[in-house]
């Protein structure tokens, strides 16, 4: 009995429907391209400023140029230049409302506190830092005092390496842009009372912030936004938040861009840096911390200019500032008290997602559990319906085998590639994605395929995905335990993932369940039909199973049901057909055959079930990986630690990419395969050949010069130049003063990093005669009073010896004294194996007044820090100081003054002597310069080849200028210490 043709319909239905390759492939391209395009497009979107532009973005813009016209860190005139600037800025902007005013710290405050190193956790020193801020602080009164006050800070001294425009010249203009926008007469009073921050001194230490503590209208405030940049231009990122309560109110902005990826970076101690949110949220207030974030191979360098930015990203950064101010200043309802971590991440630069870490954990464990109960009955069901035909030790194999191949080859290329250039990310990340995306579903294709063709399963997509789901679930058990112990606000992907695989999971087996149930195999005697021959009852039986076989035929084909045999025969009065089967069949052929009608059955539930699942998944691991690549895959110019764990990111990521596709991977066409062959074979090519830095992505590298104040050769001018190893001494060869032979490299082979020094051009600091810029004139240490040589003093056993000393240095800002002795050593103390260090007073006396010294007892002055009635500044410290920093803005104050307290022991001593060389204090002091685009002039009264023939004038750092100038266009230079120029001094007490 023959059939008739599908029609025109069905076969269009089938065509296009049907889990067949061509409409698979297409779904997966358009799957892939979406999840690109899309976040190329809203980046751009997120990027363009409005036309014509907001006048708070053009006068912005103009300040933002004004403040980037020179390198200005604190130890700069230029940064003074900058002070000024800002502060006619906020002079004129006070004049427009009543309610607005402002102070100028300059001269004003200065501060002296025990921070220990806020860039480096590891280092145990206790360092006193003494710091004369000049903060500009504005003020918009609110209407109602009795509201809690909201801090907006950004920092406007940048390294001496750059023009400082992203970090932080970015923040300050959009500070700027905001309270033009206040000051605007359509603009209402806020309800609560603004404070703006303009502080100075924030890359040594985060000083500005430190002193804002101490300001008068510090009280005022709760809550704070502070503005930052690590990189050059893009867009601004929500970088971390203390709580989901305060995060509320960033969900409200027009642009969001945020990912507590990031926060949970600097949790880990990943990311190293710190801003000022560090002083703020250790001091009790709440707040966001937004930063541009990349290129990072541009931050703190010559690159971080106007030219490497754009309006639009001062924009986003500016309305984003804006909305969440407005947000804060006009609600008047107390703020949120849920100070719980958050989970955050955008969508799409539209709307913010967040909630609280305990939210996310308790919906973790309610979906860990319902789920798999829900899985478990579904199967139930399945199984008892007898719609899925698949043995329970067969076909259940293929998915573990074919991750764990494509895992072990994905690494090995992976491994391969980063061998052969371990800075090959940070040119270029795309192309190694894109290789090990390829070759990844490249290995489960042929794997699954494979498999697929030696033994076929029913519904191997099923089965994929089931597994898949079980894989998930045990990611998020890890990741809710993590939320659990850890507060681990970084793997909210893990939950979205887990939930649209199960859904698709989950459609799969009620697509089954929907199917008409499965014809049971009963072996029956056949009747004889009352007055008939054998040959008559045959026949008779053969008739009727050809119909109601036909009739079966037809009905599994129309609901997507597995075809019977041909054999048998159903009752129509029951739902549990009942199966007359001929002497010759068995069970075992029986359900064979069902077996293969089931393979050869059309479905449809395929596209559902890949639409619930695979576009979605795609996009948020294309997104996440994408921000977390643009990251950190500049971090391998860093350190060798920071290049094995971008490189393990890539490569999850890549591996990640794939795995939505993975159900319906065997069946992808034949044109994609060789797509996906084709774009791995480029890529790694591209990976394997290319260079690891460009014009574009240049190598960072970290200058310092030092030279030794009264050494016996002062032709010496060391330069240290700090990076990865093996890529310093090729740039050295095309240096004209370099001497290659006199090169001499360390290399630290744990952090993969090296550091070469060899000697170069001197520096000139001052203006003068050469003889004047002798380097023992640059530093000179002079000490007034040493009760150590007093032979009265060692009357007094236990008494503390005392010294009084000028640390005298010219047109300087900033020096550092460490200290060490026969049982003591700064270093040691430094590096994790922390010793007393025997000096427990500081005193930095009031330059203003020229009086008597005489030292307070140690036992008269309280523990920490106070100022006596001269305006002298003292810290105590039992506990030992291993280090003093000095920051001062005078600039004809050519000298430090200062005071030492030490106990040469301890008061397990028994065996302290007066006499013992041990009471000698070691005293090593350090001066840092950081101008170096800038002239000197030099008097003519001497001739020197290296004093130029238009005004005697002399760049500061010449050193630094040859290395720009005959370095590659693909180096670029930041640097390494607190200045460019570092002169050391050496005295014993």
């Amino acid at each position: 009995m023959t059939q008739d043709k599908p029609g025109f319909f069905t076969r269009f239905v089938r065509s296009t429907f049907g889990f067949r390759k061509t409409t698979l492939t297409f779904l997966v391209v358009i799957s892939y391209i979406l999840a690109i395009a899309i976040n190329l497009y809203f980046d751009h979107l997120s990027l363009t400023p409005p036309n014509p532009n907001p006048k708070i973005l053009t006068r912005s813009w103009i300040d933002l140029q004004q403040i980037s016209t020179d390198f200005h860190p604190y130890d700069s005139h230029a940064n003074d230049q900058v002070h000024d600037y800002l502060l006619l800025r906020l002079d004129e902007i006070s004049t427009k409302k009543p309610y607005f005013n402002y102070t100028d710290d300059y001269n004003n405050l200065n501060i002296m506190i025990n921070q220990q190193d806020v860039f480096d956790p590891s280092n145990l020193a206790n360092r006193i830092i003494y710091f004369e801020s000049s903060n500009l602080v504005f003020k918009i009164q609110g209407k109602d005092p009795n509201l809690e006050g909201v801090l907006i800070s950004a920092h406007y001294d940048s390294v001496p390496t750059a023009y400082g425009t992203t970090d932080d010249g970015m923040g300050i203009a959009s500070m700027l842009g905001v309270l033009e926008h206040f000051a605007k007469s359509t603009t209402d009073q806020p309800d609560r009372t603004l404070i703006f921050n303009f502080n100075n001194n924030e890359e040594f230490g985060l000083l500005g912030a430190e002193a804002f503590l101490k300001h008068e209208w510090y009280p005022l405030v709760k809550y704070f936004i502070n503005l930052e940049g690590t990189g050059a231009g893009g867009k601004a990122v929500l970088f971390r938040s203390t709580d989901v309560g305060i995060l509320s109110y960033y969900s409200g902005v027009e642009r969001p861009f945020g990912n507590s990826l990031m926060q949970q970076g600097f949790q880990s101690g990943l990311i190293r840096s710190q801003t000022d949110y560090k002083v703020y949220t250790e001091n009790g207030l709440r707040g966001v911390d937004i930063a541009f974030y990349k290129p990072r191979s541009l931050y703190h360098t010559l690159r971080d200019s106007i030219s490497s930015t754009t309006k639009g990203s001062l924009w986003h950064m500016e309305k984003n500032c804006l909305d969440m101010v407005s947000n804060l200043a006009y609600n008047i309802d107390p703020i949120d008290d849920n100070l719980q971590k958050a989970i955050f991440f955008d969508i799409l630069g539209w709307y913010l997602i967040y909630l609280p870490v305990d939210s996310l954990y308790k919906l973790n464990v309610f979906i860990l559990t319902i789920v798999p109960t829900i899985t478990l009955i579904f199967l139930i069901i399945v199984n008892k319906r007898g719609t899925w035909h698949v043995d329970a030790a067969k076909g259940w194999l293929r998915l573990p085998i074919s991750l764990t191949c494509s895992y072990f080859v994905t690494n090995f290329v992976s491994s391969y590639i980063y061998l052969n250039d371990p800075l090959l990310l940070s040119n270029d990340y795309i192309s190694p994605l894109l290789a090990l995306s390829s070759l990844n579903i490249l290995c489960n294709y042929f794997i699954l395929n494979f498999a697929s063709w030696l033994r076929p399963v029913h519904d191997q997509k099923l089965i994929v995905l089931f597994e898949l789901n079980i894989i998930t679930w045990c990611l998020t058990c890890w990741a809710t335990t993590k939320e659990k112990i850890d507060s681990n606000v970084g793997c909210y992907s893990f939950t979205i993932i887990y939930l649209l695989v199960s859904i698709a999971s989950l459609f799969g087996l009620l697509s089954l369940m929907l199917k008409p149930k499965a014809p049971r195999y009963k072996k029956v005697m056949k009747p004889r039909l009352y007055g008939s021959t054998d040959e008559e009852q045959q026949q008779h039986l053969i008739d009727q199973n050809s119909i109601q076989s036909s009739s079966n035929t037809t009905t599994v084909e129309s609901d997507h049901h597995p075809l019977m045999s041909d054999t048998a025969s159903t009752t129509s009065r029951t739902n549990s057909p009942t199966i007359v089967i001929i002497d010759h069949e068995t069970e075992e052929t029986y359900k064979k055959k069902l077996k293969d009608a089931a393979l050869k059955s059309f479905s449809y539930d395929w596209s559902l079930q890949f639409l619930m699942m695979v576009p979605l998944s795609i996009l948020i691991i294309f997104t996440d990986g994408e921000l977390l690549l643009q990251a950190l895959h500049q971090t391998v110019q860093e350190s060798k630690i920071l290049g094995n764990f971008t490189m393990k990111m890539l490569v999850y990521i890549a591996i990640c990419l794939g795995c939505p596709i993975l159900p319906f991977v065997h069946k992808l066409n034949s044109i994609m395969l060789l797509f996906f062959m084709l774009v791995m074979l480029i890529c790694c090519t591209i990976s394997y050949f290319e260079e690891p830095y460009s014009f574009s992505a240049p190598l960072k590298l970290r200058f310092l010069q030092t030279v030794t104040s009264g050494s016996d050769d002062d032709d010496k001018a060391i330069v240290s130049l700090f990076g990865r190893s093996g890529y310093i001494k090729p740039i050295l060869k095309d240096i004209p003063s370099v001497d290659e032979k006199d090169v001499n490299c360390t290399q630290y082979k744990e952090s993969g990093n090296e550091l070469c020094l060899f000697n170069s051009k001197r520096p000139w600091l001052i203006d003068g005669t050469i003889s004047q810029n002798d380097y023992s004139n640059y530093l000179n240490i002079e000490i007034i009073t040493n009760s150590n040589t007093d032979k009265k003093k060692k009357s007094d056993k236990y008494s503390p010896f005392n010294a009084e000393l000028k640390i005298n240095v010219e047109d300087n800002r900033n020096c550092v004294l460490n200290f060490n002795s026969s049982k003591y050593n700064y270093l040691d103390s430094k590096n994790n194996k922390k010793m007393i260090s025997p000096v427990k007073l500081i005193t930095i006396y009031n330059s203003e007044i020229d009086s008597t010294i005489s030292p307070n007892p140690i036992d008269e002055l309280p523990t920490g820090y106070s100022i006596d009635l001269n305006g002298n500044h003292h810290f105590k410290l039992m506990k030992g100081i291993d280090e003093l920093q000095l920051h001062k803005l005078n600039w004809t104050q050519n000298s430090y003054h200062l005071g030492i307290q030490w106990l040469p022991f301890t008061f397990e001593d028994d065996d302290f002597k007066l006499d013992d060389l041990s009471n000698n204090l070691g005293i090593n002091v350090k001066c840092y310069w950081g101008e170096y685009d800038d002239k000197v002039n030099v008097d003519d009264d001497e001739v020197d080849d290296e004093v130029d023939e238009f005004g005697f004038k002399i760049r500061k750092v010449p050193a630094l200028d040859e290395l720009i100038q005959y370095s590659p266009d693909y180096i670029i230079y930041s640097n390494l210490a607190k200045g460019l120029v570092e002169v050391d001094g050496y005295v014993e007490l």
